[in-house]
């Protein structure tokens, strides 16, 4: 990372009303793009670095903070982090609140309430999370409310989710409408959807005019829509060189999709092990697909019964946070390797993540895990 430079960004000063109370609030909105500061992992020179921030007056360095502690699963300290920037006035605190709450601390009516603040003043990303919140509760016109004005404020892909909603309500011509607004307003994402509506949307399938949208997409830079034309001819057309084909242009494009289906192509149907290999390291590598070290370590470990080389793998991933490849490390001591006491070490691990299987596994073995 780039050494964050120091300096105090200029804020701006916006005088707003809670959204509960009619009690006047000054909120501050830093020019500091938070997006500097979120990143999946971290180094400690990262966090002196956003502890900087906050001694040269910058008021996101608390937010930089709170998600390097958010990432670090240390949510009591990412809350306490998030709270000095929410007093300090900053309206993106309220947002990471929202997140902390709605994502982690298992409280979405904490979350709504610091998200409706930040989205009544003018947080986009808040004003869609509320969306996000209340689709998932199937309360669409809310949902549908909070997406508008997510858009309102120049959030386009809110449009997406609100063509998701037309379509879950079946109204499948404003679905239509809506997704195609979304691509000409430049989110790609909207071609893939489009294409795989019209491939799989039972009364409107059209595989012509769904591939048309893939390869639209594709020619526009969308290294999903490349992944998916690579999933049509892996599934439907059995034309495995094409579907590598397309496959390795999704990679090129930056698409963990892509590269992750590859090496699936390579291992499960190919039975080629070494390209299979070859792949998920690369997809690791070059574009940070967790799923392909997961799949690699699995790959190691049931089909090639290399243990040293899956368990490498399955701690990589469970550093970056897979839940998955932590349980079936602990699945792998015990039933391969018949090694109870690492079992027991992982499916704890497993269990802290919050996997319920590895609970039930740690009674199993005689353990009480709280």
């Amino acid at each position: 990372m780039k050494q964050i430079k120091k300096f105090l960004s200029l804020a701006l000063l916006i005088v707003v009303f809670t959204s509960c109370t009619n009690e006047k609030t000054e909120l501050k909105k830093s020019n500091y793009d938070i997006k500097q500061c979120n990143k999946e992992t971290y180094s400690n020179k990262d966090l002196e670095e956003y502890n900087q921030l906050i001694e040269d007056g910058e008021i996101q360095g608390y937010n930089c903070v709170g998600l390097y502690y958010m990432r670090e699963k240390d949510y009591k300290k990412a809350k306490e982090y998030f709270n000095k920037g929410k007093d300090k006035g900053n309206i993106e605190s309220y947002t990471q609140l929202g997140s902390l709450y709605s994502n982690f601390l298992n409280n979405k009516e904490k979350a709504i309430e610091y998200y409706t603040i930040a989205a009544n003043n003018g947080e986009a990303k808040a004003a869609h999370n509320l969306g996000v919140i209340y689709d998932k509760r199937f309360a669409y016109k809310e949902a549908l409310k909070w997406y508008e004005k997510s858009f309102e404020m120049g959030d386009t892909y809110s449009l997406l989710a609100m063509g998701h909603i037309y379509r879950k309500q079946k109204n499948y011509e404003k679905a239509i409408k809506t997704f195609e607004d979304a691509a000409k307003l430049g989110e790609l994402e909207a071609y893939h959807v489009l294409g795989v509506f019209y491939r799989k949307e039972k009364n409107y399938k059209d595989d012509k005019k769904g591939i048309k949208y893939y390869l639209k997409g594709y020619e526009l830079g969308s290294g999903l829509c490349a992944a998916a034309l690579g999933t049509y001819y892996e599934e439907e057309k059995k034309d495995y060189d094409k579907a590598i084909k397309w496959y390795k242009k999704g990679f090129e494009l930056g698409s963990k999709e892509a590269v992750s289906r590859l090496g699936l192509l390579y291992a499960e149907i190919l039975k080629d092990y070494d390209n299979a290999i070859d792949w998920y390291k690369k997809g690791f590598e070059k574009v940070d697909c967790i799923n392909c070290i997961y799949n690699l370590a699995l790959l190691y470990n049931v089909k090639l019964k290399d243990y040293d080389n899956a368990i490498y793998w399955f701690i990589t991933a469970h550093k970056l946070g897979d839940i998955d490849a932590t349980y079936n490390l602990a699945y792998l001591y015990e039933n391969d390797l018949k090694d109870k006491e690492n079992a027991i070490k992982w499916y704890k691990k497993a269990a802290k993540m919050g996997d319920s299987i590895a609970k039930e596994k740690l009674k199993k073995l005689g353990v009480i895990y709280e």
